[in-house]
């Protein structure tokens, strides 16, 4: 009999222990202590746009919630006022194409916004520096940041470096090349030996991008004698830049280009009638057979974008070339 009690006891204490077990809390979720940046530091242009990648989770359960909560410039100074100070830039309403080809078009398409320099993406945590990073001083800041999902909240002290570089007035992207080709058809025939880009710039002075044409001895192409063009069924500047006359000289083709936000083009190359995409900011320029010394016509191709205003004079030498 006592034995009997006993066990009827044991199955009441488990029965207890069970629902003990399932009314204890279950975490949900999981919340790393090891989220970073996979760029840092993150370098961005003053007055540009740059964005990072989000914020690695490392296995952190999505979605995730991200706030800046503090930003202190090299010394250890607060400097939150700065970075997410709105202010007044040039921006697009909408996107820009080669079909907007008049000032006026052009002009529709610009206004002014408000943005502030520095702005975190809630969902996932990108970093986005926006062109109202030109009225933050050069230097390097640090980022205190707050994550929070399921599981709860997390803060991550100096979560990232960022960089505010010197603005470069110009870059070339997919850089150069050269060759000679049929005019009839474009169709290419021989290389000739890469150009060789250098640039000028002169900040204040008119907003020009001069194009100067090197021989491999020294000697300028004359553009108002011989003429110049694109190579048949490529773009060059005068499919980027149609608001203002091209100008020729005896040394150089000019363009005047207009005030836009953040860089010159303003638009990438999307193709010539839809036949040849190319996607970037590529200009080939062509000269005839009768100018050179191969006895062909011959082209070369720069891909660049102007990020400021005043003047530009982009020397391209061809160094195997010689002009008549």
């Amino acid at each position: 009999m006592l034995k009997l009690i006993n066990t009827k006891y044991a199955g009441i204490c488990l029965v207890l222990a069970f629902f003990s077990i399932g009314c204890e809390k279950v975490e949900q979720g999981y919340l790393s202590d090891n989220m970073y940046y996979v760029e840092n530091p993150l370098t961005a242009a003053q007055g540009g746009v740059t964005v990072s990648a989000s914020l690695v989770a490392d296995g952190s359960t999505a979605p995730l919630k991200v706030e800046l909560t503090r930003v202190v410039d090299g010394k250890g100074n607060d400097v939150d006022d700065i970075m997410t100070k709105t202010d007044s830039i040039l921006g697009f309403s909408a996107s820009v194409s080669y079909a907007d080809s008049t000032l006026n078009l052009l002009g529709r398409k610009i206004q002014s916004i408000a943005a502030r320099p520095l702005t975190i993406n809630p969902i996932g945590g990108r970093i986005q520096l926006s062109p109202a990073t030109q009225y933050v001083p050069l230097g390097t800041y640090t980022i205190d940041l707050k994550v929070s999902n399921i599981r709860g909240t997390r803060d991550i002290p100096q979560a990232c470096n960022i960089i505010i570089a010197p603005t470069s007035p110009d870059t070339v992207y997919a850089g150069t090349y050269g060759g000679t080709f049929d005019p009839s058809n474009g169709g290419f025939i021989a290389n000739i030996a890469n150009p060789v880009v250098t640039v000028s710039y002169t900040a204040g002075a008119a907003n020009k991008v001069i194009y100067k044409f090197m021989d491999k001895n020294g000697k300028f192409y004359d553009p108002k004698t011989w003429g110049i063009g694109p190579r048949t069924n490529r773009w060059n500047m005068k499919n980027f830049d149609p608001y203002y006359p091209q100008v020729l000289t005896d040394t150089s083709v000019e363009y005047q280009f207009p005030i836009v936000p953040n860089q010159f083009p303003v638009f990438v190359n999307p193709a010539i009638n839809g036949t040849v995409a190319r996607g970037n900011y590529g200009t080939f320029w062509a000269m005839p057979a009768a100018s050179n010394s191969t006895g062909l016509a011959i082209f070369s191709f720069v891909d660049m974008a102007f990020f400021t205003t005043g003047t530009f004079i982009v020397t391209v030498q061809l160094s195997d070339i010689t002009w008549n």
